[in-house]
């Protein structure tokens, strides 16, 4: 089946449209025109037959036509310009009156119409608009019925001239129009075939290229800035990942090397049971910082897109602190560091528990890897009003504001971190500023190389 362009689509509903209106305005005034032309055939017959009427007298047994010079009027007379007919007839249908042009026909008589009637009716050869109405007295008895008629054939011809007239240019508009629309349509989308083209030719090789903004501020200007602002996210997306990808398998690359070398050395002689022990306890180590490092990929590239499952509920970040700890508790002891907690036990938040255990497990393992030897770090609970955050400083080593800028880049790890032989792959603050995103948590992070770092986590306000 072939499909309609969007040109022809416009121009179809649009011409539907425009003859549905056309064809709405053309029956008005039809209608307007075949009403007005009847109305006032019907004022005029009314108006005749009341001064016939007042010049007939009804007894209890009889009529008399009183006023016979009416009948002699010109107009009675004539047939050829602007001619009234009248007739009287009784109940039995004997014609008892008539006008002199009547001379070679009648009137039609219908018994069965009880009140004044408007009607269309022949006379000979033509048409004619009729009016009849019964002569009764005060009784109520009826004697005849006067009939009034004038000729229909000229306004006839009016109301079939406008209807036709009507028929034949509808479809001639609507042929123009066609015509006119769809060239207004394709003028009019013309700059969208231009967009539609421009879009084409940018590929992942020239992401860099943008499409030209139109001279007009329209909605053709919106949608080509949005198509821009698309790619620009599109261009950063494509670089990060580029950017991750390559870091991933640096960071993946350095311990295969490392265990392929190990195991290569292993099996070029045979070694002490001692020997094999070393190396196979350091493969060990390396293997289980791969796994960190995938577990780590796997958990960011779950809770990368939009539809993240989030479980909420009630948790005491006191509690919630010091579970942390004892799962750091071999950290605190290895390094000598000491821990200060000032929580109060009776505040809650709503939260999904294992993403904020992520925040703040991952913002202390930073702070206790970071310290100096015997060392402290302290855990803060504030509350400013509304406002409630989590405080965790460190006196450690401390970043500078471009590291501090960095710090939650994927794989970034700060250059002071490896000259003191600091164990990590770089993805714990992306799960950070991930988890805190999804969560609504501010993160606000102060630091001064030597001087420690200050890590704020601001709770979202309850509502």
């Amino acid at each position: 089946m072939r499909k309609t362009s969007f040109s022809k689509r416009i121009t179809l509903y649009f011409l539907l449209a425009t003859a549905t209106l056309i064809v709405v305005s053309f029956t008005a005034i039809y209608v307007v025109v075949y009403r007005t032309v009847y109305s006032h055939l019907d004022e005029d017959l009314n108006a005749e037959s009341l001064e016939v009427y007042n010049g007939i007298v009804t007894l209890s047994d009889r009529m008399i036509i009183a006023n016979p010079n009416e009948w002699d009027e010109g107009e009675h007379n004539q047939i050829e310009v602007n001619p009234t007919f009248i007739q009287i007839a009784d109940t039995s249908g004997t014609i008892l009156k008539k006008t002199p042009n009547l001379i070679q026909g009648k009137l039609e008589i219908y018994p069965e119409l009880k009140t004044e009637k408007y009607f269309d009716s022949h006379l000979v050869k033509s048409s004619v608009r009729q009016l009849q109405m019964p002569i009764s007295n005060h009784l109520g008895k009826t004697f005849g019925y006067l009939s009034v008629a004038i000729p229909l054939d000229e306004s006839q011809l009016v109301i079939r001239n406008l209807r036709m007239v009507l028929l034949l240019i509808l479809p001639l508009v609507l042929f123009v129009l066609y015509y006119v629309i769809n060239l207004i349509a394709k003028k009019s989308i013309g700059p969208v075939y231009e967009l539609t083209t421009a879009a084409q030719k940018i590929t992942r090789e020239n992401l860099n290229q943008r499409i030209q903004l139109p001279k007009y501020k329209d909605e053709l200007y919106t949608l080509v800035n949005t198509i821009n602002s698309l790619l620009d996210r599109l261009e950063d997306a494509v670089l990060r990942e580029k950017q991750f990808t390559s870091d991933a398998s640096h960071e993946l690359r350095t311990p295969l090397s490392t265990l392929k070398g190990t195991f290569e050395v292993m099996l070029r002689k045979p070694r002490e049971p001692e020997h094999y022990i070393q190396k196979i306890e350091y493969s060990l180590t390396e293997i289980n910082r791969m796994t960190v490092l995938v577990e780590h990929l796997l958990l960011l590239a779950r809770y990368e897109g939009s539809n993240i499952p989030v479980n909420p509920q009630k948790l005491r970040i006191e509690e919630l602190v010091h579970d942390l700890v004892v799962r750091l508790e071999k950290q605190l002891d290895e390094n000598n560091i000491s821990l200060k907690l000032q929580i109060p036990s009776d505040f809650e938040i709503f939260a999904d528990r294992f993403m904020l255990e992520q925040v703040l497990e991952n913002l202390l393992t930073n702070a206790i890897k970071y310290s100096n030897q015997d060392g402290e770090v302290e855990v803060e609970l504030k509350k400013t009003g509304a406002q409630t955050a989590l405080i965790i400083r460190d006196h450690g080593i401390g970043m500078s504001k471009q590291q501090v800028e960095m710090i939650f880049e994927r794989f970034y790890r700060a250059d002071e971190s490896r000259n003191f032989s600091v164990k990590g792959n770089g993805l714990g603050m992306a799960i950070v500023k991930r988890f805190a995103d999804i969560l609504h948590l501010q993160i606000n992070i102060e630091s001064e190389p030597g001087n420690g770092t200050f890590v704020e986590v601001v709770f979202p306000s309850e509502k």
